[in-house]
């Protein structure tokens, strides 16, 4: 196959899925790994495409990220069933990381808990936690304009002091050959940081999350992580699947 229909067939396949591996596109091509690699750099250097660990994604696809103030209000009921369920694990005493989620922020108002300590870096989170009387520690960094997430070097060594009951954390996409992703490296350092440093993790996401694939991989490791997900999610022709390969909090927001 000459190279110009083997770049042909790469951004096709590539419009089908958005995100493949190296192996899933030597499949779809019959070439070979040295072949595949060398139109991925050269398609890569023409600007059609982004290499990303383990295979290649579309320009302006898998690390591109809506707004703040544009999640805030998609799928609103949903988030907010969630963020109450998430919530109500929430006991007397407990210290908790809070991610910067459009997700974790509908946790605030059902908060009941008594004597809780909030560590986030989430600036849009910090002004409704005071308003709720919790206290509140903000971790330092660079903010993000598009989530208002602080994050980079600082804030992880900053999350290095603390040691948390619980974490609870926003997620782009969860895909069962992937895990979990975000756009984001520097916000996926700081959720891997966080489930490293918390007893156990929670991470809520709505039903469009499911077969979402992002740039950075958000590695749950051997710790102890739950999905937080909904009503709208359990009717996904594969949820039977994906509750056989991660562990998820009854689906039942």
């Amino acid at each position: 196959m000459i190279s110009e229909k083997r770049y042909d067939l790469i951004l096709q396949e590539l419009k089908r899925k958005e995100f493949l591996t190296l192996q899933e596109l030597i499949e779809r091509t019959g070439c070979s790994a040295s072949t595949i690699r060398r139109d991925l750099s050269k398609l890569q250097q023409l600007g059609r495409l982004q290499r990303v660990h383990g295979g290649a994604t579309l320009n302006g696809n898998r690390h591109s990220e809506p707004i703040l103030s544009d999640k805030l209000t998609k799928n609103l009921k949903e988030k907010k069933a969630i963020g109450k369920k998430a919530a109500q694990l929430i006991q007397d005493h407990d210290c908790i990381f809070m991610d910067a989620g459009s997700s974790t922020i509908e946790m605030i108002p059902f908060i009941e808990a008594q004597d809780v300590v909030v560590v986030t870096n989430g600036l849009t989170h910090v002004e409704k936690l005071l308003a709720q009387g919790i206290k509140t520690l903000m971790i330092g960094g660079q903010v993000k304009e598009t989530t208002f997430a602080t994050v980079g070097a600082s804030a992880l060594t900053t999350m290095n002091r603390y040691c948390f009951d619980k974490a609870f954390l926003g997620m782009n996409g969860l895909d069962l050959n992937y895990g979990l992703t975000t756009p984001d490296e520097k916000e996926a350092l700081i959720k891997e940081k966080a489930i490293v440093q918390a007893n156990r993790s929670y991470v809520l996401l709505d039903h469009t999350k499911l077969d979402e694939v992002y740039f950075a991989h958000v590695p749950m490791g051997d710790n102890h992580v739950e999905i937080i997900t909904s009503k709208q999610a359990t009717t996904h022709k594969l949820f039977n699947k994906y509750q056989e390969k991660y562990q998820f909090l009854g689906g039942q927001s």
